[in-house]
């Protein structure tokens, strides 16, 4: 796991926003979601192994306190059985509670900031739990692409999570954060702000189409896009 990079980059976006400015990113949800009731963030969990101290949310770590003791060994062993614990284990840039109408929802989130974070690079192809959970997860959803050890798998490892979650009667789903001008590595010498490197989108419809492509490439449908919400927020 990398560390944050300070004043740039998804995870010091969604801090930033989660720390300052947490009423309009609830606002932009609420607004550009079928979310739009009651959201409630879990605080990070701390790691003593990064410089920050703080970490993320690993697969199912967020509904420890939340269920019974004797519930979440059950369900980590469940998760074992279908994940394998030999494989690279899901972790999330935020995590929160949604309720409407009297129902809740576990939201999993994931923060971008450039291009390059939606696609990534995997060894899992020959797990064989791996697979079942894919194939599982498709039929779920009704999807016919079974290509989903290719660039955009980490989208499709997070659907198969929420297949796992679903299938255990606990409702969830995806929110993806799209920050535009968002990674401006930036310094300050002699008292003047130096840009280092940026790797921002700066549009919206430039995210639009690179999740236009990564949707084509997986066969996500509209059965699935249910279960995936996504935002833009502009960081200048």
């Amino acid at each position: 796991m990398a560390e944050m990079g300070l004043g740039y980059g998804s995870e010091y976006q969604l801090l930033r926003y989660l720390g300052h400015h947490r009423i309009e990113l609830n606002n932009v949800i609420n607004s550009n979601t079928r979310l739009s009731g009651e959201i409630q963030w879990l605080d990070f969990p701390k790691d003593t192994t990064r410089l920050s101290l703080d970490g993320e949310y690993i697969t199912i770590d967020f509904l420890h306190d939340k269920i019974s003791e004797e519930a979440f060994a059950a369900l980590k062993s469940k998760w074992k059985n279908y994940w394998s614990p030999s494989g690279t284990q899901p972790n999330w840039d935020g995590v929160f509670l949604h309720r409407k109408d009297n129902e809740e929802e576990w939201i999993i989130v994931e923060a971008k900031a450039h291009l390059g974070e939606i696609e990534s690079e995997t060894d899992s192809s020959a797990n064989q739990n791996i697979q079942n959970a894919f194939k599982e997860t498709q039929k779920r959803f009704e999807i016919s692409n079974n290509n989903w050890f290719g660039k955009h798998y980490q989208l499709a490892n997070r659907l198969a999570f929420i297949n796992f979650l679903l299938k255990n009667n606990i409702n969830a789903s995806l929110l993806y954060i799209y920050f535009i001008n968002g990674y401006e590595k930036q310094q300050l010498k002699k008292r003047k702000t130096i840009l280092v490197e940026s790797k921002s989108v700066n549009k919206q419809i430039d995210w639009e189409k690179a999740i236009e492509q990564e949707y084509i490439d997986l066969g996500i449908n509209e059965k699935a896009k249910k279960y995936i919400s996504n935002i833009f927020i502009d960081c200048k």
